[in-house]
């Protein structure tokens, strides 16, 4: 399974593990990542994937 390392705590998370949050904004959505192990936001998962 796929994981992105987070920049703040170093841990491997499963894709299936990130926090996600999506709203929708006038230009269509927006979508933030977070780390479940140390709440922090995580940007760029996609080119991060490990």
């Amino acid at each position: 399974m796929p994981a992105v390392q987070c920049r703040e705590c170093g841990r491997d998370v499963a894709v299936h593990e990130i926090e996600t949050t999506t709203k929708t904004t006038p230009d269509g959505f927006e979508t933030r990542y977070r780390c479940p192990y140390c709440g922090s936001e995580m940007r760029d998962v996609k080119t991060r994937i490990v």
